[in-house]
């Protein structure tokens, strides 16, 4: 995660370097760069946070058939955190997909199509950190059930979701942000 923000840093730095340099070139030059830079585009979650997703999911549906108190926590942490799941790879999520292109410096106006969904997410920003809070409310739920009931691998489970949604607020999320407006300043 480190090395994508990282990632993320240098393009923005790239972006404002060559936007620069564009003042200074005209236009004719800018398209010849342009078709030079260009790579077909697929907007596709990458697969390893697509595969994180579904290990999550597979694991809550999992804990929802317990029986108890677990299982009736684990059923409302999987009623707020099935629609929030759809909103990330909605509009999220597919955006990261780009970064690889992107680190190369590849881009192409295909690429425009996911400045809208970047635009959803940093408009939706601050709902989507709600969401998260109260699903960590669940969550918090869900843990002490798992303990009264002594099922160490929920709490297990309970801690590795409250990373995974840190890691979208601290890290997933931003960076998304962060291509639509490369790409505004690219395109």
């Amino acid at each position: 995660m480190k090395y994508l923000a990282f990632a993320v840093a240098i393009m923005l730095v790239t972006a404002c370097t060559e936007q620069e340099r564009d003042v200074n070139t005209n236009h004719t030059e800018k398209h010849e760069r342009a078709d030079n830079n260009t790579t077909s585009m697929e907007t596709q979650i990458p697969t390893s946070l697509k595969a994180e997703h579904e290990e999550l999911h597979k694991k809550l549906e999992s804990y929802t058939k317990l029986p108890g108190k677990t299982g009736i926590a684990a059923k409302a942490v999987a009623d707020k955190l099935h629609p929030h799941f759809n909103k990330e790879e909605e509009y999220a999520l597919p955006p990261l997909g780009l970064l690889p292109d992107l680190a190369e410096g590849k881009t192409s106006d295909e690429m425009r199509a996911v400045i809208p969904q970047t635009d959803k997410l940093k408009e939706e920003f601050q709902q989507m950190l709600a969401e998260h809070q109260q699903i960590v409310k669940t969550l918090d739920e869900l843990s002490a059930a798992a303990k009264e009931e002594n099922h160490p691998e929920v709490m297990q489970f309970v801690d590795a979701l409250k990373l995974h949604a840190k890691t979208e607020e601290e890290v997933l999320y931003p960076t998304a942000i962060l291509i639509g407006e490369y790409l505004k300043l690219k395109l």
